[in-house]
């Protein structure tokens, strides 16, 4: 027996100590693997089997196997690391490695099924001809708490020798089988955090996602009767406007604010509804945020006989994602608003304020409530602490908390001095923007140029033509988006004038389709969805702009203008 593997010595412990170091800057079982099988295979094996042991299904996952300097892994079959029949199920049974010096006596297995005498140790002959016959030792590789993590198998020693048992009570390869257990323990444990990691983020996803669409759900009521108000002002006024052509010019402006409103509280429910994007957007207008949900949560707050009073002061963008911040902010309001409703009436006030600060901006959400109970101030912001009664479960502070540190933001609550609970939100100044192209710019020559509008509602494209026909543009419209295609085909547009959603065909199949055949024009897409998420979807950059509806007549002037205008 060599002086290496008999003992540990003075090179030895060096070797230990460099095997050490290099196992415990990595967490990769491939990188483990490969730095512990070639100092075994120096200790005189020329066969060297490792295997992570999968837990659940109790089977032995070759990681790599090395037999005479080549790489056998391929060729090794998965093992069950409890049948008894074999070496390796009595060495997991008793935590240790099995010695077979004599292969020859060993029963072999042709099936898996065959049965094996009491007493008796058996190989499945796939097995025992991969090893050649040859004596060898297997067994597990152990963990910090003795628990199997693995496993090993050594065989053609020093020429085919049976294996000293004093190898794996002391030694270099004791030495090297207790620090490969270890290393395998801690890999796995790695893994599985990462695991873990994933699979939290992903229901954090999941959890965000959940709560804003519950937040759309409470405030639909409320913006369902903002909207029935503004359309039924704007109906009223037609009625009125019908009368005479004198009143018709009169009630123009009060239809124009109603639909504008319209078209700008449908926007504020798509922001709050809005899905993060694959690369959250970084920058974030408070002050419009907080404005958004004001006026969506305003109804709901009088119902309840809630005094709001707001205090906005001019303040740069932050860093943070809007979408979240919208969550963010609403959660805190309707927090408010559930607290409040468990006072008196005439202590039923809330304040929200948008300040500068000397970090970057600061919101604040106060109310005169019954304040935050002691014990839960003190981990308010662990998941699952809830105040509330029903189907909260207290995840709302917990993920506005997380979801603020990516972006070096804080959330901080305590009880005000006077009564009532106050909410502060930190943030960070955004970086500021690129500078934009301006695409509308101000015409004084003549317009001339063919249009084609594109929408499956009728009055939208008779308006549209009715519009743009007086100032010189030659209008073309359809509702079907197949003889779009086949009118551009035809004719020679300069401009096609496209809404987004049709049936059929979508006026994003209608741009795609243009622009394969060569279309030459300008493409414009009209949306009444957010325009935000459209502007993600990689064939929308086949358009050269895209409209949000409701427009206004001048704001559709003034957008073909600086396309078709030079």
């Amino acid at each position: 027996m060599s002086a290496r593997a008999s003992g540990v010595g003075d090179a030895g412990f060096e070797l230990l100590v460099k095997l050490t170091a290099r196992l415990a800057s990595t967490a990769r079982l491939d990188e483990i693997v490969d730095a512990v099988l070639g100092e075994i295979v120096a200790l005189g094996f020329g066969a060297v089997w490792l295997a992570v042991l999968d837990e659940p299904s109790g089977h032995l996952v070759t990681l790599k196997e090395q037999i005479d300097g080549k790489d056998t892994t391929h060729e090794m079959p998965r093992i069950f690391a409890l049948d008894l029949r074999q070496p390796i199920g009595h060495g997991f049974q008793q935590r240790r490695m099995i010695n077979i010096k004599d292969p020859g006596a060993l029963a072999i297995i042709e099936s898996p099924d065959d049965p094996v005498a009491e007493g008796t140790l058996a190989l499945p002959r796939v097995i025992y001809e991969h090893i050649r016959g040859h004596p060898f030792a297997c067994g597990p590789l152990l963990g910090s708490r003795g628990q199997a993590v693995g496993a090993l198998g050594l065989s053609s020693y020093q020429g085919n020798q049976p294996i000293p048992d004093s190898l794996f009570q002391h030694g270099l390869l004791r030495a090297f089988m207790d620090h490969l257990g270890i290393a395998m323990e801690r890999a796995d444990q790695l893994a599985r955090l990462e695991r873990l990691h994933a699979d939290l983020i992903t229901a954090q996803g999941v959890i965000e996602h959940d709560a804003r669409i519950k937040a759309v759900g409470e405030l639909t009521a409320a913006v369902a009767h903002d909207l029935n108000n503004l359309s039924g002002i704007a109906l009223l006024a037609i009625s009125t406007g019908m009368r005479s052509p004198g009143d018709a010019f009169s009630v123009l402006p009060r239809i124009e604010r109603a639909n504008r409103a319209i078209g700008e509280l449908v926007a504020r429910l798509q922001r709050v509804a809005r899905a993060t994007g694959p690369t959250p957007i970084e920058s974030a207008n408070l002050s419009q945020i907080v404005d958004d949900v004001v006026v969506m949560v305003s109804p709901i707050l009088r119902e309840h006989s809630i005094s709001l009073h707001v205090d906005f002061e001019p303040v740069a963008a932050a860093r943070a994602d809007p979408s979240m911040l919208h969550q963010i902010v609403l959660n805190l309001v309707l927090n408010a608003q559930d607290a409040l409703a468990t006072v008196s009436e005439d202590r039923r006030k809330l304040r929200i304020g948008v300040h500068r600060h000397d970090l970057g901006v600061r919101l604040s959400v106060e109310d005169d409530g019954p304040g935050i109970a002691p014990e839960v101030l003190a981990q308010l912001f662990q998941p699952f602490i809830t105040t509330k009664q029903g189907k909260h479960i207290g995840l709302g502070l917990a993920a506005a908390h997380e979801s603020l540190k990516h972006f070096g933001g804080t959330i901080e609550g305590r009880n005000r001095p006077e009564g009532g609970a106050v909410f502060e939100v930190t943030l960070g100044l955004a970086p500021p923007p690129a500078p934009a192209e301006t695409l509308v710019k101000s015409v004084t020559t003549h317009r001339h140029g063919a249009i084609l509008a594109v929408d499956d509602d009728e009055d939208i494209v008779w308006v549209i033509r009715a519009y743009l026909e007086p100032f010189g543009y030659e209008v073309a419209s359809t509702t079907d988006p197949e003889e779009a295609l086949s009118l551009a085909t035809d004719r020679a547009f300069d401009l096609v004038l496209c809404d987004v959603g049709m049936p059929k065909r979508s006026g994003l199949d209608v741009c795609h389709t243009l622009r394969e055949g060569g279309f030459p024009g300008k493409l414009v897409l009209m949306t009444g969805w957010d325009s935000e998420v459209l502007r993600q979807n990689p064939r929308a950059r086949e358009a050269d702009m895209i409209l949000k509806k409701p427009l206004l007549g001048p704001d559709l002037l003034r957008a073909i203008d600086s396309l078709l205008v030079t």
